[in-house]
């Protein structure tokens, strides 16, 4: 007489098993190309607009101004530089709706039962997010070089190095902002609450301490992720130089990431 043998074969909910299934949840949402779209596009128009003034500022120099202020080229990474500035929150919000998305509908109790070890949904969620955020970020950055350069004409300064320089500047401040903001997600859990956070902190915020007066207000702004992505991007010295502002972004990552594994660790989905 033979004993039949079943095997049951569980599904793996370890981080290998969890990663794939936010790659998967990312493509498969409209939401997640509508964003790419828009992004795009709002480059490409700020770029034209960034172009087109640099161009017309040359161009329109009266007399008296040309001794002090004569024409110069300008690098064409700088646009795609002071475009980031401002698509920024819309790389901060295709991060965030990988998180936020899931509350809205529920999905995240499935999620969490698949992946029962909790720390390993925001590992799998960042492990996904980086790579694509920085090509994301790459992508938007020769739109606006691109698009910028031909709308400058004969100002624009092509030297490949300083493009590459720039380029990977964008491409690394829209990874880190984009991790930051998924981070803060897990904590907020809704979409515009998430939003205003990041708006605030990436945007506003740094923006009104570092016109202060004030020095350590100066200070405050440059430490907090807006401010110290402007330094790292610009390549300014003044308050924190961009090495420095660098690490404050990894540091303002990490912390959000790890603010987030905590705070879903401790609460109910």
């Amino acid at each position: 007489m033979t004993t039949a043998t079943i095997t049951v074969h569980r599904r793996s909910s370890g981080l290998r098993g969890a990663v794939a299934a936010e790659w998967t949840k990312l493509w498969t949402v409209r939401s997640s190309w509508l964003n790419i779209v828009a992004a795009v596009l709002l480059t490409g128009l700020l770029a034209l607009q960034f172009g087109f003034s640099t161009a017309y500022d040359n161009e329109t120099l009266a007399p008296e101004e040309v001794p002090a202020r004569l024409p110069e080229l300008s690098a064409v990474g700088g646009v795609a530089v002071s475009a980031m500035t401002i698509v920024q929150v819309v790389v901060a919000a295709f991060a965030m709706l990988l998180v936020t998305s899931e509350y809205s509908t529920g999905s995240i109790r499935s999620t969490l039962q698949w992946t029962p070890v909790r720390r390993n949904v925001v590992l799998a969620k960042a492990v996904v997010l980086a790579p694509v955020l920085f090509l994301y970020g790459l992508l938007l950055g020769l739109v606006a070089s691109i698009v910028g350069g031909l709308a400058m004409g004969q100002w624009a300064d092509w030297d490949l190095a300083t493009l590459v320089a720039d380029l990977l500047a964008v491409a690394t401040y829209a990874t880190l902002a984009g991790l930051f903001t998924a981070g803060i997600a897990f904590i907020i859990r809704s979409t515009a609450g998430t939003l205003t956070a990041a708006f605030l902190f990436l945007i506003v915020i740094p923006m009104m301490l570092t016109q202060s007066s004030i020095r350590a207000l100066v200070w405050l702004g440059a430490l907090l992720p807006g401010g110290a992505g402007q330094n790292f991007l610009s390549g300014a010295t003044d308050t924190l130089s961009p090495t420095l502002s660098f690490l404050v972004l990894i540091t303002w990552a990490a912390a959000g990431l790890l603010a987030g594994t905590t705070i879903l660790n401790r609460r109910d989905a």
